[in-house]
């Protein structure tokens, strides 16, 4: 069924859904994979609907075990960044951007992605209890077109969540910035992530290295690289010239989701709310303050400003968001870097995660897990994985005595 012919049936059911609201209900749709607009056309593909890896518009769970990744972990192919900031590369020269593990009937799957973990352990320093982190290792096999680059970048990503995206977006470019230049120098921590998008310099602030300027430009890359699905915005999905079978089954030069389509998907990922914490206990204010003292606050910044503007209006609402990210770029360390195909470690910054829907995907996600592959089972183990600018918060909750460690984690749990 057609874009149109969908929303006319839709207000003809309800006459009440009219407007607005009748485009979110049919840009549901079309994310949950109910509408036609979405099925037939992807030739390469690693899911068939936006709800595969964000049900109901929430992050993806990782892995739980040994095997093959679960369809909201993409395994991302990039080159090697050209600078310091840079966040996407040009992917592999014969799989593309993505590793796709599903095709259409005539045309081969890219092949088989597994993973396998290995465990460490340490002590913390008080009193020595014991602490265990697992270690993913990422194999790529049944490579149908033969191996990868050397050089090929291999970048598993889970499924972030979409909850409240449109507030990220309403963050001014200028809080950004002003917050990667304080006015104390020596307190600098972290960057923004610039792109050069349809020829204005922009800042990204969505996906686990900012490498989208918008949701809009998040949206419609996931359609064509991870779908399948060309649209205006992305006229090219991710077959390359060395997949000959993929190119081979090209409808036509048309896309396979139209503007109003891409349009509908937008309104209702606009429309998803961030997910409202519990009441606060009255400990919360001691939980913000050990949070602080640590230096955790430094990146996951309690508040942000928003310009809130009313659609059609042109004039802006100030107000204020509790995401607790900087959406700046940041060095972990080395033992979060991606790996190159031939196991190099490559050096890779991250946006700093918003942690407002965590009490959400505790209490929704089965199993939860954390960082951007899914790796930490628990809000501990993502804590004991920073290093790099975060070390020194890092150290101070290994020090942290076992009282103080449990109530910063119950904090964290509410929020």
């Amino acid at each position: 069924m057609r874009f149109t012919q969908l929303l006319a049936l839709l207000i003809l059911l309800n006459p009440a859904a009219h407007g607005s609201e009748a485009l979110i209900a049919v840009g549901q749709s079309i994310f949950k994979g109910e509408s036609s607009v979405t099925r037939g056309h992807a030739r390469l593909f690693n899911a068939t609907s936006c709800d595969s890896c964000h049900p109901s518009g929430a992050g993806g769970s990782g892995p739980t075990t040994d095997g093959p990744v679960p369809v909201a972990l993409v395994i991302q192919l990039g080159s090697p960044p050209s600078d310091a900031n840079a966040t996407e590369g040009d992917g592999d020269p014969v799989y593309g951007r993505i590793f796709n593990t599903a095709a259409a009937d005539g045309v081969q799957p890219e092949g088989v992605a597994t993973v396998r973990y290995t465990e460490i352990e340490g002590h913390y320093y008080p009193e020595a209890f014991r602490w265990r982190m697992r270690v993913p290792h990422y194999k790529l096999t049944k490579l149908s077109r033969g191996p990868l680059a050397a050089a090929t970048v291999i970048k598993p990503r889970l499924a972030p969540s979409l909850m409240g995206a449109a507030l990220l977006e309403a963050v001014p470019s200028s809080a950004i910035t002003d917050m990667a230049n304080p006015p104390i120098r020596s307190t600098r921590l972290g960057e923004p992530a610039w792109h050069l998008y349809r020829g204005t310099r922009i800042i990204g602030r969505f996906g686990w290295q900012a490498a989208s300027v918008s949701i809009r430009h998040q949206t419609t890359k996931a359609f064509a690289r991870e779908m399948g699905l060309t649209s205006p915005d992305q006229p090219h999905d991710d077959c390359t010239p060395a997949e000959v079978d993929c190119l081979r089954l090209r409808n036509s030069d048309s896309p396979d989701i139209s503007a109003d389509s891409i349009s509908a998907v937008l309104a209702y990922v606009g429309a998803l709310a961030a997910p409202k914490s519990p009441m606060p206990s009255e400990d919360f204010p001691s939980g913000l303050k050990l949070f602080t003292d640590l230096g955790c606050a430094a990146c996951h910044r309690p508040e942000l400003a928003v310009d809130l503007t009313e659609r059609g209006s042109g004039t802006g609402t100030p107000g204020v968001i509790a995401p607790y990210t900087d959406l700046l770029l940041h060095d972990l360390g080395i033992e979060l870097s991606d790996q190159t195909a031939t196991g190099a470690k490559v050096p890779t910054k991250w946006r700093t995660a918003p942690l407002w829907s965590l009490s959400y995907r505790i209490k929704y996600e089965h199993p939860a897990t954390f960082l951007h592959d899914g790796r930490a089972r628990s809000l501990e183990e993502a804590i004991l994985w920073h290093s790099g600018e975060a070390a020194r918060a890092r150290n101070g909750f290994l020090n942290l005595p076992a009282r103080r460690r449990e109530a910063l984690l119950r904090w964290l749990e509410s929020l």
